[in-house]
């Protein structure tokens, strides 16, 4: 009788082991098989957390109104208040002009400096080092180094002093080239950026396709045209979306220099929803005008890929 027990216990505890090391085995196959969404999910929760999370926020203080009792929903009427706010439309046409003039500028500077790269001229590895630093430095030491550059009888006025005869410049308190002063700033900080993208894109060209083209009588300007230019497109609308993106929401190097001035002849977009968010506490507008650029930056990066006709990652 106490064999029978024992062996029906022997039995019950190989069972059960059994059970258990299956189920660890599921669970090891599972692991295995969910292993690349395993190690994405802290990466995806963090993305969450500093990008989604703030977006449907903004989204929902949007339709607030914050008044001195609480909060009060206003369906769109912080939109509608929008196109028919001065303040906004002004730094709306202002921001266009930043990011006009100096993305336009950033790229032709920076694709003739990235040619000029690619051809094989001394302590070209210098050159490419000193290029690079504005671009690895703050915006707010860039802003603090350009605010004494611009102040009265600093280094700006020092080199003009020919053609001014002395004077004074005013480069960030006149009105007519406030804006400039800024741009300028961002094209010294920015350009490098193009120069470093589009000269690595220089140096992936194949050489044995320029050298056949060479041999079939293609001219420079034909070869730049028809081998440079195709294997370049991807990254050069890349290259417009990001600075296109970065200028629309520029914010510390205005800031620092201008605050906005003088007579809003730079507040930008971003300064604009900073002094509507914490000098007028109407958080609700500020929100609409982040929504509403985030839509513009949206539409303006389609259209970019659109127009250029570009698959990235084909």
């Amino acid at each position: 009788m106490a064999t029978d027990t024992d062996s029906a216990t022997t039995s019950t505890e190989v069972a059960q082991f059994s059970t258990d090391t299956s189920s660890r085995e599921d669970a090891l196959l599972w692991v295995d098989d969910h292993l690349k969404w395993l190690m994405t999910l802290p990466a995806v929760l963090i993305l969450f957390s500093l990008t989604f999370y703030p977006l449907l926020r903004a989204l929902q203080f949007s339709t607030q109104s914050y008044l001195p009792t609480g909060t009060e929903p206003v369906g769109i009427e912080n939109y509608v208040q929008l196109l028919s706010d001065g303040a906004f439309i002004n730094s709306l046409v202002v921001t266009a002009k930043f990011v006009g003039v100096a993305v336009g500028v950033e790229f032709v500077l920076g694709f003739a400096m990235a040619l000029v790269l690619n051809k094989k001229i001394k302590v070209r590895g210098l050159w490419q080092t000193l290029i690079l630093i504005p671009m690895i430095l703050s915006p707010t030491v860039i802003g603090l180094i350009w605010r004494l550059m611009y102040a009265p009888n600093g280094l700006l006025d020092f080199i003009a002093a020919p053609l001014t005869g002395g004077a004074n410049v005013g480069w960030i308190s006149e009105t007519s080239i406030a804006l400039y002063s800024v741009i300028l700033t961002d094209i010294w900080q920015w350009t490098p950026f193009v120069v470093l993208v589009l000269f690595a894109g220089l140096q992936s060209v194949p050489d044995d396709v320029s050298e056949a083209a060479i041999m079939d009588g293609a001219s420079r300007r034909q070869r730049f045209m028809h081998i440079t230019m195709p294997y370049l497109k991807s990254l050069i609308v890349l290259i417009l979306i990001i600075r296109l993106v970065d200028a629309l929401r520029v914010f510390a190097k205005v800031f620092i220099l201008t605050r906005g001035g003088p007579s809003d002849a730079t507040n930008v977009i971003s300064m604009e929803m900073y002094r509507t968010a914490f000098r007028f506490n109407n958080f609700g507008e500020a929100s609409a005008m982040a929504v509403s650029l985030l839509v513009l930056v949206l539409i303006l990066a389609m259209s970019f890929v659109k127009i250029a006709n570009v698959e990235f990652g084909s």
